[in-house]
């Protein structure tokens, strides 16, 4: 009974202790799914879900799809986790870059712009989208979901933007460029792919660059940007505080040299650190938020005392004070983690794996330790384990085995409760779940990819991916859901450029009422399981996917399409679609949601 009403208590948190910006605003309820991972504590756990159960579905339908399964009319891909309220959904395109909200039958409310770019449409379904277009209709995407509250919706993209728009009319209220030298630490590169919550009656994104795209490379000997968190006042955009990841990066005298088996990298500037891509939690009762970090992208000047390339800062969970920004604790998970795209991504000298960070949101849930009950928070990480740690100091409690062997394929004897392998797009990405009995994990292995003494090796695609469910202490693994491979992949007709590729699951899990419910990017499939025991009982094709669903009401929101590792349609790890659309599943016949249309009508 106790563990219950928590689990009703921390899914309700973000609707209590918040002020109403006017007295008619009504409060969200716990039925919606207002945000990435449907409440502030980030547990991916809808409540109120009574509706869609085990017994039932096995009968979800599709309701309806938009743009319509006949329209003439295309959508950019949609990347990330539709956010519904009252039957509403509000979501971005992460190609022709633009948001839209959705009636609850899927019509067209408003769509909104950035005015101060050249707005690139989707062309007419059938049309040829060229090289050149590909490249125009990919900058500035958004890859995050909507958080809407108090009669406005805000998000943000990776051109740098955040946006507060009206829920209403999708008028504009503000918006802010943290490029723009107004912007505290701007930067040219600067971007946004974390998700906003509200925290202490401000609007939170997280930040920062993709350096490690080009650092250490000769044409960018260096990175000099930072992962940042940043608070924002909700009626006007204004920055209240902004925490930046790390020391702030300097002119390295002497130029760090790093040699490696895929050649030197030099670095002109540092310690620096990458975007902040973890969307952030918060704990009202201690007005704390927690959030993951990236990697260092370009290193520390090493000192006789102090040899390290890295900081304490990257691959790390965090805790920050919400009212000032100011660091409580860090705890780092990954030390040494140094490391761009032009080096490999493992070290045989040390075992360790390179871009191991933290992308998966710290969720706050309460275990017990020596019978004592102990409010924890616990994160996925890319090296493949599932981290918990305390939440008022940092100190790491417990994790999942982690893989240490070489990056071969079939890989070296390990514990069999490792939940992922780990590689630079491997492991637990984001997006994992609890409803405060188990931990949902989702994972992907990729072992080989990138960490090869040659960057271009065969056999360099995902060769696994699951689901797996333990208890909130991490003591026993309840059950594990092990995609089937799929048998060829890429390359023309009859003749595929790989075979046996793993069908990873990299989408956010949406849990409610006994169900569990995620994506697989390989087979393209949205898949429903017993939450208690992994008996599959759904799966619908959606074609080309990578987001994770929401649920809300009795419906299954998801989005469609996939640009991911890269836009290439050919790009063979798994099936690339340029466009998009939304899908919203429910049970046959009137619903709930049909209801709320009759009385709005």
């Amino acid at each position: 009974m106790i563990q219950r009403l928590m689990r009703w208590m921390v899914g309700l948190s973000l609707f209590v202790g918040i002020e109403s910006f006017a007295k008619d605003v009504v409060a969200a309820s716990p039925a919606d799914w207002p945000m990435y991972n449907h409440d502030s504590a980030g547990w991916r756990f809808n409540p109120a879900e009574k509706t869609l159960s085990p017994a039932n579905v096995g009968k979800l339908v599709e309701k309806w799809r938009f743009p319509a399964a006949e329209s003439k009319e295309t959508l950019g891909v949609v990347h990330a986790t539709p956010t519904v309220v009252a039957g509403e959904v509000y979501f971005g395109t992460a190609t022709f870059p633009a948001f839209y909200k959705l009636a609850p039958d899927g019509t067209l409310r408003w769509v909104y712009r950035n005015p101060n770019r050249k707005a690139v449409l989707p062309p007419t379904s059938g049309e040829p989208i060229t090289e050149k277009l590909r490249g125009a209709a990919s900058d500035s995407g958004i890859f995050s979901s909507a958080l809407v509250a108090d009669g406005a919706v805000y998000f943000a993209d990776t051109g740098g933007w955040m946006y507060g728009l009206d829920a209403v009319t999708g008028a504009e209220r503000w918006k802010g460029d943290s490029r723009a030298a107004t912007f505290p630490g701007a930067h040219w590169n600067n971007l946004l792919m974390a998700s906003p919550i509200l925290a202490d009656g401000k609007v939170v994104f997280g930040g920062g660059t993709l350096e490690q795209l080009f650092a250490g490379t000769k044409e960018y000997a260096g990175s000099t940007g930072r992962g940042f968190l940043v608070a924002l006042d909700p009626r006007t955009g204004k920055v209240v505080w902004k925490h930046d990841v790390g020391p702030q990066p300097q002119k390295l005298d002497p130029p760090v040299i790093v040699e490696g088996p895929w050649g030197k990298c030099k670095f002109e500037y540092g310690p620096a650190t990458s975007s902040v891509w973890s969307t952030p939690s918060y704990d009202a009762e201690t007005n704390t938020l927690f959030f993951g970090t990236d990697v260092n992208t370009a290193p520390r000047q090493p000192t006789p005392d102090n040899p390290n390339l890295h900081t304490e800062d990257s691959c790390a969970i965090a805790a920050v004070d919400a009212a000032t920004g100011k660091r409580r604790w860090n705890t780092q998970i990954n030390p040494g983690d140094m490391w761009t795209n032009a080096m490999r991504a493992y070290d045989p000298k040390t075992g360790l794996y390179k871009d191991a960070s933290i992308g998966d949101t710290p969720k706050i849930f309460t275990i017990r330790v020596d019978g004592e009950p102990i409010k924890v928070v616990g994160a996925g990480c890319k090296n493949g384990g599932f981290y918990i740690l305390r939440a008022d100091d940092g100190q790491l409690l417990k994790h999942t085995p982690v893989y240490t062997g070489a990056p071969t394929h079939p890989p070296a004897q390990h514990d069999p409760r490792v939940l992922a392998l780990p590689s630079p797009i491997g492991g637990l990405q984001s997006g994992c779940a609890t409803d405060g009995h188990s931990i949902f994990t989702n994972g992907i292995d990729a072992l080989r990819l990138g960490t090869q003494a040659i960057p271009l090796s065969l056999g360099q695609v995902p060769t696994g991916g699951r689901v797996t469910a333990t208890s909130v202490d991490l003591a026993t693994e309840r059950w594990r859901h092990e995609r089937p491979k799929i048998a060829e992949m890429g390359g023309l007709p009859g003749l595929p450029m790989y075979r046996d590729v793993g069908d990873i699951v990299g989408s956010g899990i949406a849990v409610g009422n006994g169900v569990a419910y995620f994506t697989a990017v390989g087979s393209g499939q949205l898949i429903a399981l017993n939450a208690a025991t992994g008996e599959l009982l759904k799966e619908i094709p959606l074609g080309p996917v990578f987001a994770g669903p929401s649920l809300s009401r009795g419906r299954v929101y998801v989005g469609g399409g996939n640009t991911l590792w890269t836009p290439s349609e050919f790009e063979c790890f798994f099936p690339k679609q340029y466009t998009g659309s939304v899908r919203c599943f429910g049970l046959p016949g009137n619903d709930e949601i049909d209801e709320l249309i009759e009385r709005n009508e």
